[in-house]
């Protein structure tokens, strides 16, 4: 099977995660962390999702799952130990059009969650569409090795510079050579050694000289 990458913008969006366990928690906790409104459904929940029901950031609903669950939901996650269950998840997730990723088949499910490797705003996503969870765990632990927290550093600092030069520099080709400079300069070597103060000199270095 061959899946279509894709980044989901999951806020103010409600999500629907069945199950209480240890894999629900990941589930939900990574939706809650994409701003997602969030409804889990289970008997029981784990220490973490019970504070996050207890306070009020998450709607719990104690019971068991009935199709009623799903509806107005942008997506489903199926997450129960039960492969029963999830899969009658999946049915009527099917049915009514709502994304489902089924956490014990997911050829079951619309979709699948890649493994994910994230520094800051950088978010690198590998699957193997299902073949080998293994080979994407080691392709992740590679990235991690290569692509270090310098990257969400260095993406913050971009992302200011862009709201600076969108107020200050009316020329978009002008703009855009500077954010190029940037990334080719020597910026990430510096924010890995530790100097930040001498990557934001050389920031400024750059805009000077690029953009006048």
């Amino acid at each position: 099977m061959r899946y279509y990458p894709v980044f989901l913008d999951l806020r103010g969006r409600t999500c629907v995660v069945v199950g209480g366990g240890e894999v629900a928690e990941r589930k939900s906790i990574a939706l809650f962390d994409a701003g997602a409104d969030l409804v889990i459904v289970s008997p029981v929940l784990t220490p973490a999702l019970r504070e996050l029901a207890d306070k009020g950031k998450v709607l719990y609903r104690k019971k068991n799952f009935d199709e009623n669950d799903v509806n107005g939901a942008f997506l489903a996650v199926a997450a129960t130990g039960d492969a029963g269950v999830n899969e009658s998840v999946a049915r009527v997730c099917r049915k009514t059009g709502v994304l489902v990723n089924v956490a014990t088949s997911p050829e079951a499910g619309t979709f699948v969650v890649p493994s994910v490797v994230e520094r800051g705003d950088l978010l690198i996503a590998v699957s193997t569409c299902g073949d080998s969870p293994a080979l994407a765990r080691r392709v992740r632990e590679d990235l991690e090795r290569t692509y270090g927290p310098e990257y969400g550093v260095f993406l913050e600092k971009m992302a200011l510079l862009r709201r600076l030069l969108l107020a200050d520099v009316a020329d978009e080709a002008v703009r855009r050579k500077v954010f190029q400079a940037v990334v080719d300069s020597d910026v990430l070597y510096l924010l890995k050694a530790g100097e930040v103060h001498e990557a934001d000199r050389r920031i400024a270095e750059i805009v000077r000289t690029v953009a006048g």
